[in-house]
């Protein structure tokens, strides 16, 4: 079982690496392969719609920091995307990086049943905070929602709202969010003992 994380927040130990980093410790205690990528210590640029994935190619033909990232995306069992929402959107980090993801789509994607160049079947989990509350910035995890389910993912959402910029508040109110973060990669991830009682039974 591989699994990568694209981690878009510049703060490592910020509300949304911290939940992030919840599912990626549960899913490497059940045997996991995890690749990491902290999106801002990386090198890369954002897409520059040159269209060569659309007519020469079927990968991104930039070569940067993301070359090796989009590559394990394809060839991940579970892909953990993770940001927080600043100024009513994604990360600066995660929609540079996200834009560069257009790769993914086929060329005929308006009319063709299948409009992904990635293998369908993986599972992606999106990772979401924000300080505001529930009912605001709805159309950022539904836009990307959307896209993660046109790529062929099945997306499993933790929407963590109402996380302050303090430390102490932080402490407390992110618990839920890192329990359902390790909840979701159980229930991904059973260990080999779970594995083979599903098999026998």
């Amino acid at each position: 079982m591989i699994v990568t994380a694209i981690l878009g927040s510049p703060r490592k130990k910020g509300a949304t690496s911290t939940i992030a980093q919840s599912f990626v410790e549960e899913a490497e205690s059940r045997g996991a392969e995890v690749k990491n990528y902290f999106l801002h210590g990386m090198d890369y640029k954002g897409c520059q719609g040159c269209h060569a994935c659309k007519s020469k190619t079927e990968d991104c033909v930039m070569k940067d920091d993301l070359t090796a990232t989009l590559e394990d995306i394809k060839t991940s069992d579970i892909v953990v995307f993770a940001s927080p929402v600043h100024y009513w959107d994604v990360s600066g980090q995660f929609k540079s990086f996200f834009d560069r993801t257009w790769s993914f789509v086929k060329p005929d994607y308006k009319t063709n049943p299948e409009p992904s160049r990635v293998q369908k079947g993986k599972k992606a989990v999106l990772v979401l905070s924000q300080a505001d509350m529930e009912d605001v910035h709805k159309d950022v995890y539904e836009k990307y929602s959307f896209f993660l389910s046109m790529y062929g993912f099945e997306v499993y959402l933790i929407r963590a709202v109402e996380m302050q910029n303090d430390a102490s508040r932080i402490t407390e109110a992110i618990k839920p969010y890192t329990t359902k973060a390790r909840e979701i990669a159980a229930q991904m991830i059973p260990k080999d003992k779970e594995w083979a009682e599903r098999f026998d039974s």
